[in-house]
């Protein structure tokens, strides 16, 4: 945003993260975290989020934890000094940056210095803690209201006379920053009138892998929580919706709950494996991150675009692929053939109706529709490395097919040591190729494996991987049944 004197005029943004899951990013906070030049984070913002910010940002951690460290600003000076150069920054905070965020003083600070800001709200730590332990924050036979408290300074700025507001009735309570105070907490409730009976729940990392909820009342809590990690973020619930836990909880019943699975990735796009995996409950690194990098320019696929014509139709396997082929040739003048769902939906998004979709690019897939590849030949649209089992199936099948690389796949590989992983699962031989290989590949090869056909299993053992399972069926389906089978005999 330029300003009279022409100097480029930054922009902030206060952003909600949400209480840890990913999955529970508002739509315009990823957006944000996919665009800025600077994402400033506070202590409490989870990797997996982190990992969401494109490769180009700074990522500046201003956050402090337990309140330590008195500070004499509002705004982290480092946030204020990016925004004044120019720059646009998400000042990305757990949970809701209105609700003990603090985000009410970086807002003020940032009008006083004249520098736009937008607040995006997020998922509040209590709405997601809640929810995620199975614990209802009101009911109509239990709780009509709710009421959030600051644990942290039990003996400041909140008397026992307005904690006995708070704790009249039988509305739910949630103590943010109660943790490390626990025990002086709950009985500062028990004097304001609270029943030491009153059940009551501390719940730890909530909405991660790492999720603890242990559930007792005001008056056993602290003893069963003697062993917590207090590192860990944490809040309590009190009130008699505590009870219904018992009956509603479904985070830690998910088959894949509390596991951390390792999803090979060769090619680039959004991974219906990975997505199938974390519905199941399961922690899932996508590894390596893959970029496009576009070949047209003076490359073989402007040529093989030049003379569509001679093709009794073109072929797609990927969505990027679609992507890199219809921002050079928007129109295509020979059938089109989609091979699987992403490549499917990538023609639709650009509004190109195929002849013809098929569900994978195994064997069984390409004969149910073999019709489609007779009087050829075909252009098969592949990356720089090529999809050469792909390829072959279609040339066993009595296609004629030309197969030309229209993007190159660049591959970030993660900075090691991993966190442990229980399984790594492998939906191709290429994606099993590109994991297994290098310094990676060495850390991993001892892990189980659960791989997707014949092609990928021998892929992953020539790599040197000794425990491989390979699914009945070469699909996505067939391989997370494999997976969730596999983890429960780990």
């Amino acid at each position: 945003m330029p300003t009279e004197s022409g100097v480029r005029k930054g922009m902030v943004y206060l952003v909600g993260a949400g209480p840890g899951d990913p999955g529970l990013l508002t739509v315009r906070a990823l957006e944000l975290l996919r665009a800025a030049d600077v994402v400033a984070y506070d202590a409490l913002v989870s990797p997996a989020i982190l990992s969401l910010v494109r490769p180009e940002a700074e990522l500046l951690p201003v956050g402090r934890r337990h309140g330590t460290g008195e500070t004499s600003y509002r705004l982290h000076p480092e946030v204020l000094a990016r925004a004044k150069a120019g720059h646009t920054v998400v000042r990305l905070k757990a949970g809701d940056p209105l609700i003990f965020g603090r985000g009410g003083e970086e807002a003020e600070e940032l009008a006083e210095a004249g520098i736009p800001c937008t607040i995006v709200p997020g998922v509040s730590a209590a709405l997601g803690a809640a929810a995620y332990a199975g614990i209802p924050l009101t009911h109509r036979l239990h709780a009509s209201d709710v009421t959030f408290l600051s644990g942290h300074d039990v003996d400041g700025s909140h008397s026992l006379t307005e904690w006995s507001k708070s704790a009249t009735g039988k509305g739910t309570l949630v103590l943010f920053m109660a943790a490390r105070k626990l025990s002086a907490n709950l009985q500062r409730l028990i004097q304001a009138g609270r029943s030491a009976e009153t059940p009551a729940a501390y719940i730890a990392s909530a909405t991660t892998p790492d999720q603890k909820v242990i559930v007792g009342t005001l008056a056993t809590l602290p003893d069963k929580t003697r062993d917590v990690d207090l590192t860990m973020p944490g809040l309590v619930i009190v009130g008699d919706v505590v009870g219904l836990r018992e009956r509603i909880a479904w985070f830690e019943r998910r088959p894949l709950a509390g596991r951390r699975l390792l999803v090979a990735r060769a090619r680039p796009g959004r991974s219906a494996l990975a997505a199938e995996l974390r519905a199941l409950g399961a922690e899932v690194l996508e590894i390596p991150e893959v970029e496009v990098v576009s070949l047209f320019g003076a490359s073989p696929i402007d040529a093989a675009l030049a003379r569509l014509h001679e093709f009794r139709g073109i072929v797609f396997g990927c969505a990027a692929g679609v992507d890199a082929v219809v921002s050079h040739a928007p129109t295509l003048d020979v059938p089109v053939i989609a091979v699987g769902v992403a490549a499917a939906q990538a023609l639709s998004r650009h509004g190109i109706t195929s002849v013809g979709s098929l569900r994978g690019a195994c064997q069984d897939a390409l004969n149910e529709q073999s019709v489609l590849f007779q009087k050829g030949p075909f252009l098969l649209v592949t990356a720089e490395d090529g999809r050469p089992n792909l390829r072959d199936e279609l040339m066993r099948i009595g296609a004629e097919v030309e197969s030309v690389a229209a993007y190159r796949c660049v591959h970030r590989m993660p900075s090691l040591p991993l966190p442990p992983i229980d399984l790594v699962v492998l939906p191709s031989s290429s994606a099993a190729r590109t994991v297994l290989s290098g310094d990676l590949g060495e850390t991993l090869r001892g892990v189980p494996m659960a791989a997707i056909g014949p092609q990928t299993e021998e892929a992953a053992r020539h790599c040197g991987a000794q425990s491989v399972v390979q699914s009945e069926e070469d699909s996505v389906a067939s391989l997370v049944s494999l997976a969730v089978s596999m983890v429960r005999t780990l």
